[in-house]
Order: C-alpha cells, then sequence, then structure tokens
C-alpha cells in the first residue's frame, strides 16, 4: 500500500470531522484535504524543500495539522511530528524538548502556527538549523498545484517518547508504512462501512499511524478530537460512537478508566453503541476493573464486551504488532508464581477483559493478541535464544513493518535494531500464540531468580482506596547492595499509604527497600505522550531531587531520597 494512492480519486463525501470549541464539529471532505494539502506542498516547495529532507510539525490545530501532514508527504519530504505544550510544565521545559528534537532531525524547515511559532523560531535558533513558516490564513497560500511526488526514502521521521530524555527519531521507511496499514486494516476486517474516532495526539505513533493514516489510506469517516477535548468532555467521544454510529476507536486503558469515571449513566441514556464494533486498547498496562466499569457503564445500550480489542505495538515497528481480532473476547489471566527468564509460565485464574473477575483485579494479565498479518514474534532469553511457547522472556520482532532504524545523537544511539530482529526491551510471553506483555526490562528488578516489574507495583497500587489510575509511577533499581523502590502518588493526603505498602510488599519482595512520596497533582515526570519517566525518578531520586513529600522511607533507602 502507497500511503499516498487515495490522492487518485480523493471521495467528495467522506472526510474528517474536526471538533472545534465554538463551531461544534466541522466536516472537511477528502476531495478538500487533498487540494488543502497540496497547496502546503507547493509552498514547501517554493520556500526551498528538496526531496527527502526532514520537516518538523509544531501545529496544534487538528485541522492545520492534517493537511501540513499529508502536504509534506506529496511533496516529497519527511514530516516529523512534535509534541505540542499541553504535555509539558512550563514553556521553558517545552523550548527544551523541541530543541532536543530539532538538534536530531536537523529539518530544514518548521511548519508552525502563530501560537508556536516563537517556540519554532528559538529552537532553530539554538540547534542553527531549519526555517520557521507559519500557517495561518488558507487563502494565504499558493494556488499553484504541485505533482505528487513519491515518498521520500524516510517517509516519516517518529519520535519515541522515550524514558530518558535523550530524543531518538525512528525512521519509518515508505514500505514499513504502507505494510504497517495494511497490516492494521487486515486485523480489523476494515470495510467501507467503517468509521473512525480518536482523541489521541497526532505526534505520537497510536494516533498518528493507528487512526489518522489508516482512516485516511481508506478513505473511511474520520472523527477527530484532542486530548484536551477529551479531558474536558469524555462525553462528546463517546457520542460519536452512541449518536453517529462511529465503528472503530482506539485508547489507552487511561481513556476507557477516565470515561468510566467521569460519565454519568443518565448522561449516555438513549444512546446506541450496537454499531461499535472495536474499541482497540494499549499503549500502556490494561487494567481489567477500568474496562469492566466502561463495558459496565455502556452495555445497557448495546456496548459488547467484545468489542475491546487489546493491541500492542511500537514506534519501532511503525505501530500494530499484535492484536485480539474484533468479535473475539480478550482473554486475561493470573499467574501461579513469579516470572523467571526462559522458565514456563503457570496460569492460575482466567476471565475475560469487561467481565467480572473470579478473585480480585491485582496481579491480571490482558492477551495482547496474535500478531497482525506479515508480523512476526518471538521470545528470547538473555542470550538472544528463541524460548518455546509459554515461556518468559524478552519480545523480539521481525517483519515487514520494523523500522529502518534511530537517527539520534551518538550517545542515545541504540542496538535494538539488529540482524536477528528488533529487540524491544519489552518482557512478555506467547501462551497460545497470543502475548503478554508484561512490562519494560529495564525497569524491572530480579529477585531471586524472579522478575518484579515497575508496571506489577502500579497495577497493584491502583487497587488501593485513594490511589487513581494514572495517579502513581514506580522506580525501580539497585544501590549499595540493597533493591529499592521509589513510589510518587499525586495525592493531597496519605489516608492511602497503609494500604499502598501492604499492596507493595504483596508484589515485590521483603528485601526491597522502599520510600513513598506523596507529590502534588501534576508532579509526577511523564514523556510527551504521558508515560511515566522511571529512570528520571530513579536518578533524581539518588540524587535528592525528587519533589514532595516523604510519607515513608525504610532505613537504607532514605538517603536516596529527598
Amino acid at each position: 500500500m502507497d500511503m499516498l494512492d487515495w490522492l487518485e480519486n480523493p471521495a467528495p463525501d467522506r472526510g474528517v470531522n474536526f471538533f472545534d470549541t465554538d463551531r461544534g464539529w466541522v466536516f472537511r471532505p477528502y476531495s478538500e484535504l487533498a487540494v488543502q494539502a497540496a497547496r502546503i506542498a507547493a509552498l514547501l516547495v517554493r520556500e526551498g524543500g528538496r526531496r527527502g529532507d526532514v520537516v518538523s510539525l509544531l501545529l496544534g490545530d487538528m485541522e492545520s495539522f492534517v493537511p501540513a501532514f499529508l502536504g509534506t508527504m506529496m511533496a516529497g519530504l519527511t514530516p516529523s511530528p512534535i509534541a505540542s505544550p499541553v504535555a509539558f510544565e512550563g514553556a521553558e521545559h517545552y523550548l527544551a524538548h523541541v530543541t532536543g528534537i530539532v538538534r536530531v532531525a536537523r529539518p530544514a524547515l518548521l511548519l508552525s502556527d502563530e501560537v508556536l511559532a516563537p517556540t519554532a523560531r528559538r529552537a532553530a535558533e539554538q540547534v542553527g538549523t531549519g526555517r520557521t513558516l507559519v500557517i495561518g490564513d488558507p487563502a494565504a497560500l499558493p494556488e499553484e498545484i504541485i505533482p505528487v511526488q513519491r515518498q521520500a526514502d524516510i517517509a516519516l521521521l517518529q519520535f519515541t517518547s522515550g524514558s530518558s530524555g535523550k530524543p531518538k527519531g525512528v525512521m519509518v521507511s515508505p514500505e514499513n508504512l504502507g505494510a504497517n496499514v495494511s497490516a492494521i486494516h487486515g486485523w480489523l476486517g476494515l470495510t467501507s462501512d467503517d468509521s473512525c474516532s480518536s482523541w489521541l495526539p497526532m505526534y505520537h505513533d497510536m494516533g498518528l499511524v493507528g487512526t489518522f493514516l489508516g482512516s485516511v489510506a481508506a478513505q473511511i469517516n474520520l472523527w477527530l478530537m484532542t486530548p484536551v477535548d477529551f479531558i474536558r468532555s469524555p462525553l462528546r467521544w463517546l457520542e460519536c460512537h452512541g449518536l453517529n454510529g462511529v465503528t472503530i476507536t482506539t485508547a489507552p486503558n487511561f481513556g476507557y478508566s477516565y470515561a468510566a469515571r467521569r460519565v454519568r449513566p443518565d448522561d449516555v441514556a438513549g444512546m446506541d453503541f450496537s454499531r461499535w464494533r472495536v474499541a482497540m486498547n494499549g499503549a500502556e498496562r490494561i487494567v481489567p476493573a477500568a474496562a469492566a466499569d466502561f463495558a459496565a457503564l455502556l452495555g445497557p445500550y448495546g456496548f459488547r464486551s467484545t468489542t475491546f480489542a487489546p493491541c500492542y505495538g511500537l514506534a519501532e515497528s511503525t505501530l500494530a504488532v499484535t492484536g485480539i481480532r474484533p468479535g473475539n473476547a480478550a482473554r486475561v489471566i493470573r499467574l501461579d508464581g513469579g516470572l523467571e527468564t526462559g522458565s514456563p509460565v503457570k496460569v492460575a485464574d482466567e476471565g475475560h477483559l469487561g467481565s467480572p473477575l473470579p478473585t480480585g483485579d491485582s496481579g491480571w494479565l490482558t492477551s495482547c493478541g496474535t500478531p497482525v498479518p506479515g508480523a512476526v514474534v518471538e521470545i528470547v532469553d538473555e542470550q538472544g535464544t528463541a524460548l518455546p511457547d509459554g515461556s518468559f522472556g524478552e519480545i523480539r520482532l521481525g517483519g515487514p513493518s520494523v523500522a529502518l532504524g534511530y537517527r539520534a545523537l551518538e550517545e542515545a544511539a541504540s542496538s535494538n535494531f539488529t540482524e536477528a530482529g528488533l529487540n524491544t526491551g519489552d518482557s512478555g510471553f506467547l501462551l497460545n500464540g497470543e502475548l503478554y506483555v508484561v512490562g519494560r526490562v529495564g525497569d524491572s528488578l530480579k529477585i531471586r531468580g524472579r522478575k518484579i516489574h515497575a508496571e506489577d507495583v502500579e497495577a497493584a497500587l491502583t487497587t488501593v482506596p485513594g490511589i487513581p489510575v494514572g495517579r502513581c509511577a514506580v522506580a525501580l533499581g539497585g544501590g549499595e547492595g540493597a533493591h529499592q523502590a521509589v513510589v510518587l502518588v499525586e495525592s493531597a493526603n496519605a489516608d492511602w499509604l497503609d494500604g499502598a505498602l501492604a499492596v507493595i510488599r504483596s508484589v515485590a519482595d521483603a528485601s526491597v527497600e522502599v520510600t513513598v512520596l506523596r507529590v502534588q497533582r501534576g508532579g509526577i515526570p511523564r514523556t510527551s505522550s504521558g508515560k511515566p519517566r522511571r529512570r528520571l525518578i530513579w536518578s533524581q531520586a539518588q540524587e535528592h531531587a525528587l519533589p514532595g513529600d516523604v510519607v515513608h522511607s525504610t532505613a537504607a533507602a532514605r538517603e536516596a531520597a529527598v
């Protein structure tokens, strides 16, 4: 599949619905978007853009981003989206982020809007590369239309959110991009009768490839909101499906949990969710309780638990790797005993996502399904030897979606891309051919042969009253001969402390030294996609630089905290 094939006959009756606070939903047909993108392509060429040049995109408005991204591709240039300032604390932090990415991307041009243009210019000046073009009034764009160019050798430079603070741009070829979008279509069984909604940011692979490009390539109707729109009104996202009959969406666990908490049954009464057939769930650990609450909210109005389609993906494989086939119930399991690399896993209990679980909510893992078409998934031990089905180890990938590699500063380079395959840095296992993702290898401790992951502790903490989903973070490491855990909880009080300590001890070995800090809302350092920056949390703990109040610290760990 070529991402520009749709331009040969852009649909006049299908397109993108953009949400605007003042105007509501604004529809732009693909035929109109194609013309606007072509005018932006002409602008880029007129301003000196040459085939293969990188164009960084700093555009907070969806209506500007969509034609700008497509126009960059049409001009034979390489688009590279940059996160909006919403994900950062203050203008200087955002400027530092943008500057770091520009230093690695080395763009010839930076496309921006009036609001973000000053940041784009300052970043380009500090790095000494790139020129900022401001996209304002569409009427000011060139009238001429240039022929659609063949895609650049690097079709997309996708920056990973990262936990170390060192930007890495994943170089995605046209073949990678086409293969992954085709795989997503095949996995979902996409037809012309489908439509899609999304509130995910366009600088993240899940929103960019999984919803935006996948919908445009198929020319199905797309309903786009921003993350801020969703936070303000998760009901508006649900209305896409319950009132407008949208059939597909994708969101992390947080999205389903947030909607279930903020939307009341009366708000959705009278809606019809029976046409909603795919609710992808990925990007972070899936908490079964969140799915069960979401299903309970919408179930009386036609939503089926088999609509949930847990999935696994990463920018280094363009996006999608595995997923539950639509209409199939996603299996959840609780393991019997710990995890040891190279050893088989044992299942103690099992259930299905969206349904009540046999025993509690802590300790469950959700199946992320089987490989999408073309993807090769295997589990390997610490020496890189492939392990049999049912064995725990690191996830390694192959197939046409695996990207070309990283563009990064030398000190940030990685050896993830090898001749044997892509070493993801994620641990997990295949069970009956389905992938279960446990956590990051680098965010784990090996205690008496078994692995404890930060995600395990975080998932367990969300079962403690007073600790909402997404409001805690855990960093694990070793120091002075002892294993240590640093726990941050965003809360106004510490009423949850006794419950949290009990849960931590149930997950981690008693020898692990534990420090717990209460921090203000927004006090957990996060990546641009919202994931905890665990390496930064750990390093700040060692440097006595963590903000917040220490509410518990064992003797061995106290000096490592503030």
